[in-house]
């Protein structure tokens, strides 16, 4: 993080270098950005907030070593399922064979789906701060969002919504209480920039995808086994999102696991420790990945088996 600078100035410099495009792929329109280069596509899932440029730090960090996909995800679709289907369209339309889905919080889940359903597009996984599509989690999301889900689409649609900015940020920035003052600072200003513009529609879609997830038809640890040593975890202490049970229900789904512990800053590390997420991702790819499974001390000395194998 540039702590010196402001974060729209952060950002105005990174899209200066890295403009978007658009493309109606199948009907979606994809707002993305295809940047660097090398032989291992990485396809960056956004979380629950639905702006891709948010990984633009991991971007400018690793997009001299691999080739990066990320995109806001399209409004033609309030249904995961048809989400899922118009990702992979839109990977075939920019001839993306198969990749190595990053995904973080929200973006987890749709890795997840996407593994499932399209084993010959996922080359590997990368999952941080999230849960499992797991019969546990899908039973839990039906219990939250059930009965609330109307009265919560209502307060999207009617209540007027510079009332509720203010509130969300508020819930943001209590992610980052145990964060030192120059980051504190930082993602309070990160948050407002991010806020000032958000919109009512952007929110209300997030929403509908995030309330979906509880129609899911859930994942099971045989949907991943042929990844057997190609998913990184990192799912970092005192997550506000994500339950101990619900970290553990994760890695007893995926396949001999590599599993990054010691990460302390909850749901908000994603963000705020980029430094070290950057160096797992490459460790993981250059160790795990790039040397084989059962060549690789890097994999022995972090391996976490669930019981499967290949």
């Amino acid at each position: 993080m540039e702590l010196n600078k402001t974060y729209e100035e952060i950002l105005k410099e990174f899209l200066r270098t890295h403009p978007y495009k658009e493309v109606v792929v199948e009907g979606a329109k994809f707002h993305y950005l295809l940047c660097g280069k090398g032989d291992t596509t990485l396809i960056f899932l956004v979380g629950g907030m639905g702006l891709s440029f948010l990984y633009m730090p991991y971007i400018t960090a690793l997009e001299s070593e691999y080739r990066i996909l990320t995109f806001d995800y399209p409004y033609e679709y309030d249904d995961n399922s048809g989400l899922v289907e118009s990702i992979s369209m839109l990977l075939k339309h920019l001839n993306i064979e198969k990749g190595i889905f990053v995904g973080s919080s929200y973006g987890g889940y749709v890795a997840q789906m996407i593994a499932r359903k399209y084993p010959e597009l996922t080359g590997g996984m990368c999952l941080f701060s999230t849960a499992s599509l797991s019969e546990m989690t899908v039973s839990e999301l039906r219990a939250k969002y059930e009965k609330k889900a109307p009265l919560l689409l209502w307060i999207l649609r009617h209540v007027p919504y510079s009332w509720l900015k203010p509130v969300m940020i508020r819930s943001c920035m209590r992610m980052a209480k145990n964060t030192t003052p120059e980051v504190y600072s930082y993602t309070k200003d990160m948050f407002r920039f991010i806020y000032r513009d958000y919109t009512r529609e952007l929110d209300l879609h997030m929403t509908k995808l995030l309330i979906d997830l509880m129609n899911q038809t859930p994942c099971i640890p045989e949907d991943f086994i042929y990844l057997n040593g190609r998913v990184l975890l990192i799912l970092p202490e005192n997550d506000e999102s994500f339950t101990p049970e619900m970290q553990k229900d994760l890695i007893s789904m995926m396949p001999e696991s590599v599993i990054v512990e010691g990460v302390d800053s909850g749901h908000i590390s994603t963000l705020i420790e980029v430094d070290r997420y950057v160096e797992e991702i490459r460790s993981f790819i250059g160790g795990t990945l790039g040397r084989g499974n059962d060549s690789c001390d890097f994999c022995e000395q972090r391996r976490v088996s669930n019981g499967f194998s290949s």
